[in-house]
């Protein structure tokens, strides 16, 4: 009832304020007739007659007068709050999470100029390569790679990608001869967990598949961990082209057998609504998406 009341009040107060029950429908968002209902709700409410009113003019009544000032001051901070919402929208904090490779070699630098054209957004970066619980951490933003998006979030995907081969110059000189499908079975392979089921190794050349376990392998839960021992030349390994690219440009990672895929992984943004998205989260969604 108090909320009814309060609502019908700075409804009277807007149309006193404005002068007429279509400006006042214009003011707040509200359809003529819904203003025209709030007038009825405060009267029966309060049960005085707050205008007098005919088809050419409109007017206060005593009682009308007597609570304008109140019903000014509910309006007046109705008014405020959106005002203030309106001017911070680009102002407040985003919790976002990352694993550790995506965080440092996809996001930081996309995160940096987001900061020098946002300034006034403050960040909450909960890096880590475990799963992180989205609505228990009360994170705004997950940026996620998997072969699947996840059930219950709105997913975006940013970019696909395939796992790939890789090695060190350092490893491939060690050799005797040169990786073959002949050979992928002796070679010393780094494992990443997660994406290694039972610690087998699938590959694809068109509608060839190979199945293997290597022997031996440095398994870790660790992207970033996993791409370093590659790049120290401890084994070969799957990495994600698009985090792996300036290890291949700058000639420390070299692709093992291009014409052989491991699994397609898509990077998605993950948040857990569209509804009542602020505008902060809108505009970052959209610049990691097109950047």
């Amino acid at each position: 009832m108090q909320l009814q009341r309060l609502k019908a009040m700075a409804v009277f107060a807007a149309v006193v304020q404005t002068g007429s029950f279509n400006k006042a429908a214009v003011l707040l968002g509200l359809s003529r007739p819904a203003v025209s209902e709030q007038i009825r709700k405060l009267e029966a409410l309060l049960k005085v007659r707050v205008l007098q009113r005919s088809t050419r003019m409109m007017s206060l009544t005593p009682d009308g007068e007597k609570i304008l000032p109140l019903a000014q001051s509910v309006l007046d901070s109705l008014l405020m709050t959106e005002r203030v919402l309106s001017k911070d929208e680009m102002v407040g904090k985003i919790c976002l999470t990352a694993t550790y490779d995506i965080a440092h070699n996809w996001l930081l630098p996309r995160i940096k100029t987001f900061s020098e054209q946002y300034p006034d957004i403050e960040f909450d970066f909960l890096i880590t390569d475990d799963k992180v619980d989205l609505i228990k951490n009360q994170v705004d933003l997950a940026v996620r790679v998997s072969a699947m998006n996840e059930y219950g979030f709105v997913a975006r995907k940013v970019f696909d990608d395939e796992l790939e081969v890789y090695a060190a110059p350092q490893y491939l000189q060690s050799l005797s001869e040169p990786i073959g499908d002949e050979n992928l079975l002796e070679q010393r392979w780094v494992l990443l967990k997660r994406l290694s089921e039972n610690g087998d190794i699938w590959l694809q050349n068109g509608t060839e598949k190979r199945r293997f376990t290597p022997i031996n392998p440095i398994q870790t839960n660790s992207p970033i961990f996993s791409r370093d021992l590659i790049l120290s030349g401890m084994g070969i390994g799957l990495l994600i082209n698009n985090i792996s690219r300036s290890y291949i440009d700058s000639g420390e990672l070299v692709q093992v057998l291009p014409d052989w895929k491991a699994q397609q992984l898509s990077c998605y943004l993950l948040y857990p609504s569209r509804e009542n998205l602020p505008k902060r989260m809108r505009i970052l969604i959209n610049f990691l998406l097109n950047s």
